[in-house]
């Protein structure tokens, strides 16, 4: 069996049929809920401090899901910019990801599409 970069980390991937696909999934899964939980906490708490401090910025309120979303948008357009350069730039693809799974996580939390601050 080929050996893949994510199964080279120590994700105790046992099953061959898992291809490249699925080893980024798992990686964003694993960054959301190890070290980026560890680090930042809870999305919800998170993703609060963001949205007060844009509103302060700019006087606009987001919702949770415009927050994680502008996040996502913002490696979505480095992602264009590299693969008009004909590259992927993987740890961006990553973030996207990982980005889209805290949205997921976000709305288990709390129901869209209401602010942080109406909680």
């Amino acid at each position: 069996m080929k050996s893949s970069p994510i199964s080279d980390r120590d994700t105790n991937m046992t099953d061959p049929n898992i291809g490249v696909g699925a080893d980024i999934l798992i990686e964003a899964h694993q960054l959301v809920t190890g070290p980026r939980n560890d680090t930042y906490g809870d999305v919800v708490d998170d993703y609060s401090k963001v949205i007060d401090i844009f509103h302060g910025l700019t006087g606009i309120r987001l919702s949770l899901a415009d927050a994680l979303l502008f996040m996502v948008s913002v490696k979505m357009a480095r992602l264009r910019t590299n693969l008009d350069r004909n590259r992927l730039h993987h740890d961006s693809l990553l973030d996207a990801i990982g980005y889209l799974g805290l949205l997921n996580q976000a709305y288990q939390d709390l129901p869209f599409p209401r602010t942080v601050a109406e909680r």
